[in-house]
């Protein structure tokens, strides 16, 4: 440490201490004391009186000024200075100044700051946004150049121009690069290496936007990879590979697909020799966004709205229109992706611009960005589906404040007129559905001054206004009415599923008049009944479809009770029913009165029948004893009870008493053979 003299001035804070702390080729620190707190002011320079000057104006008692750009091998004189309140202290070391001289440089060298880095994106072609200082010293006089990779003008990235010897800086871009070591060189005129230094890249990447709605593109850049290295970027499912170019770098884009909202991680593998390795990992966040179709409307307008990036499976989604929920056509539940879509009626409100937004049971309304939509002149019904006869509420909105003569019409036919607009330019009315058919109807308004009229639709749904009687058997007549079906066509009505037989249709006007009986084959119980129309009109009620037990039992005739039979070729006979019905007969035989039953036919359409035996059917009986009833069934499978029981017995002839039969007519016909032959005459 080199301590000069000092002399303190009498005026101002009292000076002391006055020692050039420390000095380089290009450097020097100057430290003084004062008394009392004061700023800070070197004078320097290699002319006397000292021209250069650099000051600090914090108020301090110890005093400390850095300098810098000197040049080397260099004897500066200077002076301090402080000031206080009291005046000001000039410490010239009595006339004669303080000095230093800066070391001589011998040799040339550069330092780089930073001496590594990543380039983060690019400013410009091949330029990355990361600044490199190069400080280059040097021994002599002379014009110096910064290079990159090589020393050739190309590639020069800084120049200084050097009066003698000491340190220059040269600040530049750091340029696109493969990732590693490159070398900076410094270099003469002559392009002759007088020093180097290293700098490292490393991999780097960038994308752009970091969060964003599903649908997003997302720019990804990639740098400091190896030239010509493989490198893939996923995102969930979404997957994109692509190969560096010289530099290292490569771009690619990709779209956020349906999901959650919530943070995702973006990989960006390069592959090494056979296998890919994740070098550097990215943010995204996925954010919720609401979209309308159309963008803007009139009021009772039917549009499509949609949203993406709640949470999975979300409910008690709303949609709120000028900050009041409006109905949607279903329950809104996002689906495993975070997405949702429904339908809202423009409300009735002002001609005007308007905020919708949603939110959720996790997503809050404050997340999704607002949207603003532009009302119209328009008119709204509620409800938008209805029946024929229900009350409809018709809405206007964005009409002429205090308008008059606002008529409504159904399909062209008025249903309300003489309503007055109110001071927010809407109006309310309503009218009873009249006779109409399935499909979408025009409910038209207009006033004394908006004209044409605004429109919307109304959909009619078909309705069983009446039923009679709710249960029945299969068979039974059953009348019903209904309305809001399609104009003349084919109707189909069910009941538990079984398809009602006849020829069946809708009236002109929609409504619906038939008669028809339960249909064979209704499974017994409580059942829907459904009517449908060609054009996909359809309703249903409940029906009970009961048993029926038809009045009459047939009368066993033969065999009787008890009988005995030498056959098992058995002939039945009944006393079955007459009239123009058709009935058909189920004969049942069984082991037991009741029970065991081995043998039974239905369908026998006469009131007998007999057991046969032929090559392809056997139902003849064998010996036993057996018990047999029949009962009726009529067309529609209405059954009767079943009839008395009767006990048959079936008792063949054994064969040995065949054999004896055989034997004794044998024995009688060689008796009768050997008569003729003993007695005969002969001539």
């Amino acid at each position: 440490m080199l301590i000069l003299p000092q002399l303190a001035l009498a005026a101002g804070p009292e000076i002391a201490d006055v020692v050039v702390l420390d000095y380089t080729s290009t450097t020097a620190a100057i430290y003084w004391t004062t008394n009392t707190t004061s700023d800070s002011v070197v004078r320097y320079g290699t002319t006397t009186p000292p021209s250069q000057v650099k000051s600090d104006s914090s108020d301090v008692t110890t005093h400390f000024i850095y300098l810098t750009g000197l040049t080397s091998g260099t004897t500066y004189d200077f002076e301090v200075e402080s000031t206080d309140v009291s005046g000001t202290s000039t410490d010239d070391n009595g006339g004669a100044y303080y000095s230093f001289t800066t070391e001589s440089v011998t040799e040339y060298s550069i330092t780089l700051d930073p001496a590594c880095g990543v380039c983060g994106e690019l400013v410009d072609v091949e330029v990355c946004n990361v600044v490199i200082e190069a400080t280059a010293t040097v021994a002599a006089a002379g014009t110096y150049h910064v290079c990159w990779d090589s020393r050739t003008a190309a590639n020069v990235k800084g120049t200084f121009t050097a009066t003698g010897a000491g340190s220059h800086t040269v600040a530049f871009y750091l340029p696109e690069g493969r990732k590693g070591l490159h070398t900076v060189y410094l270099v003469d005129s002559t392009y002759a290496e007088r020093a180097k230094a290293d700098f490292e890249v490393f991999v780097s990447v960038k994308i752009d936007p970091d969060e964003g709605p599903v649908g997003t593109e997302v720019t990804v850049n990639c740098y400091g990879f190896s030239a010509s290295q493989n490198i893939r970027v996923s995102f969930l499912d979404t997957e994109k590979t692509g190969t560096a170019n010289s530099d290292g770098s490569w771009e690619v884009s990709l779209t956020i697909p349906a999901t959650p909202a919530g943070g995702y991680t973006i990989n960006i593998e390069a592959k090494e020799g056979t296998v890919w390795v994740v070098w550097v990992s990215k943010q995204f966040t996925v954010t919720p966004e609401i979209t309308t179709n159309p963008e803007s409307g009139t009021v009772g307008q039917t549009i499509e709205i949609s949203g993406t990036g709640f949470a999975s499976e979300e409910e008690d989604i709303e949609v709120t229109f000028d900050g009041e929920v409006v109905p949607t056509n279903n329950p809104l539940v996002a689906d495993e992706n975070g997405s949702w879509e429904a339908t809202i009626v423009v409300p009735p409100l002002q001609r005007g611009t308007y905020t919708v937004d949603a939110s959720g049971e996790s997503t809050r309304a404050r997340d999704v960005d607002d949207i603003d939509f532009i009302v119209g002149a328009g008119v709204s019904v509620e409800p938008g589906l209805a029946y024929v006869g229900d009350t409809i509420t018709v809405a206007g909105g964005g009409f002429a404040l205090g308008e008059t003569g606002i008529k409504v019409t159904f399909d062209g036919q008025v249903v309300a007129a003489d309503i007055t607009v109110d001071i927010d330019g809407i109006w309310e009315s309503s009218f009873v559905l009249p006779v109409s058919t399935y499909s979408s109807h025009t409910v038209s308004a207009s006033g004394d001054i908006t004209k044409p009229a605004v429109t919307t639709t109304l959909d009619i749904k078909a309705k069983i206004e009446e039923l009679s009687p709710v249960e029945g058997a299969p068979g039974d007549l059953v009348t019903l009415t209904g309305s809001g079906f399609s104009s003349n066509n084919q109707l189909t009505v069910t009941v538990g599923g079984v398809a009602v037989q006849g020829n069946m249709q809708t009236q002109t006007n929609g409504n619906v008049v038939i008669s028809f009986r339960v249909p064979k084959g209704s499974p017994e119980g409580e059942r829907t009944l459904v009517v449908t129309d060609e054009g996909g009109a359809t309703d249903s009620v409940d029906f009970t479809v009961e048993k029926k037990i038809l009045s009459t039992t047939p009368l066993p005739i033969s065999p009787k009770n008890e009988s005995k039979l030498r056959s098992g070729e058995v002939t039945f006979n009944w006393q079955g029913v007459t009239g123009g019905t058709s009935y058909t007969y189920t004969l049942e035989i069984n082991t037991a009165a009741g029970s065991g039953n081995i043998w039974s036919k239905s369908d026998i359409t006469e009131s007998s029948y007999t057991l046969t035996d032929t090559p392809t059917v056997t139902e003849t009986l064998p010996k036993g004893t057996y018990y047999w009833r029949v009962k009726i069934v009529d067309d529609y499978g209405n059954e009767s009870e079943w009839s008395d029981t009767s006990q048959f017995t079936v008792s063949p002839i054994p064969t040995w008493v065949w054999v004896v039969v055989g034997v004794v007519v044998l024995v009688g016909l060689m008796v009768v053979a050997y008569r003729e032959t003993k007695f005969k005459v002969t001539e």
